[in-house]
């Protein structure tokens, strides 16, 4: 059913109207009219008239704030126009004895309105959006308790990671999800908090510097640097300690580790000069000696898969298989005469073709 508008009502204000009031209507509700109205306090300047409800609404705020006064069909006891020094104000009484005011209706007006709350009233409540309701109120709960249940199993497989330092803040999965498969996550994790992470998935690495102080240090404000180091490039991981801290290095043919990578140093330069201090460098993850520590097993396990990684694959093509020889018939020479003499005698065959097939068979055995 196509919408109507009032005589007063100029088409382009109504749809716009329309477009803004219909992500606020009900699952199945439906505008039958729409007309003006003006009120002050709430401020509505417009009504609609639906399959199920009587609905007053700014045009200007109807976006954002969505209705201003609603009833239901079946909760309208009746209706009446008012009459202010302003002119008719329509007023509907609930079954519960409520007023509701929808504003001041223009008599030319009036008659339109009348016609659709009486036809509102007549027909009552939509079933069809009963119905609509229902189920999107089902689904909505079906869709709720399997976002629960997705968000306990993420939950699940983000606490089965082996992780070595303070737990990974929400800025820190983010920056994995971004950087992985989808349905990947990685086996271990190093986390050294304001220093930033290492994320070790089944053929990479990554070390990653976000969010607060960890991008602050790197010299990206509000941002950060994430680097990733496929194991086939990785050439070696080394720690550089003192008696406290130190320094966790990926080498790769880009990042030798020449340099002495302190882990105080340039710290008192400004973020983006320090260029050779391990809270800038991209391969580097400063760290305390006790973390290093902790993490050591796993590391040597990450070591094993670069290794494992680095190793050249053999693959073994087979020659195939010659094709044998075709095994004479079973029962010999002898035996194959004998049948052929037998036929003979049975008159089966003649002399000529008793001739012809010892000379055939004869033959035959020949050749093996």
């Amino acid at each position: 059913m196509e919408p109507v508008f009032s005589p007063r009502l100029k088409e382009k204000t109504a749809e716009k109207w329309l477009a803004k009031l219909t992500p606020h209507l009900l699952p199945g509700e439906q505008v039958w009219a729409l007309a003006r109205t003006n009120q002050v306090r709430p401020s509505m300047d417009g009504i609609a008239v639906t399959n199920a409800r009587l609905l007053g609404f700014s045009g200007i705020d109807l976006e954002a704030k969505g209705t201003k006064v609603t009833v239901d069909a079946d909760h309208i006891s009746r209706y009446e126009f008012v009459k202010k020094l302003s002119g008719p104000h329509l007023t509907v009484t609930t079954q519960t004895q409520e007023s509701l005011v929808f504003g001041l209706i223009h008599a030319d007006e009036i008659a339109f309105v009348c016609h659709h709350l009486d036809f509102l009233i007549s027909t009552g409540f939509s079933a069809e959006v009963r119905d609509a309701i229902r189920t999107h109120e089902a689904n909505t709960a079906q869709q709720a308790a399997s976002d629960t249940r997705a968000e306990h199993d993420l939950a699940a497989r983000l606490n089965s990671v082996n992780t070595v330092g303070s737990p990974l803040k929400d800025k820190g999965w983010i920056t994995i999800h971004d950087h992985a498969a989808p349905g990947e996550l990685p086996w271990f994790i190093l986390n050294n908090g304001s220093a930033g992470f290492l994320a070790a998935f089944e053929d990479r690495l990554i070390i990653a510097k976000v969010g607060g102080m960890a991008g602050f240090m790197t010299g990206s404000l509000g941002g950060g640097r994430v680097t990733t180091f496929p194991y086939t490039d990785i050439t070696n991981i080394e720690y550089n300690s003192g008696m406290v801290n130190g320094v966790l290095e990926i080498l790769t043919p880009s990042y030798q580790g020449t340099a002495n990578h302190d882990y105080w140093r340039s710290s008192n330069k400004s973020r983006n000069r320090a260029a050779d201090d391990p809270w800038t460098l991209s391969n580097c993850l400063p760290l305390q000696k006790v973390l290093y520590s902790q993490a050591l097993p796993r590391i040597n396990e990450l070591q094993r898969k670069i290794a494992d990684a680095k190793r050249p694959q053999v693959i073994v093509h087979h020659a195939p298989q010659p094709t044998p020889a075709a095994a004479p018939p079973a029962g010999g020479l002898a035996e194959e005469l004998q049948q052929i003499a037998n036929l003979h005698s049975q008159g089966l065959l003649d002399a000529e073709e008793f001739a012809a097939a010892k000379r055939a068979t004869i033959a035959k055995h020949s050749n093996h």
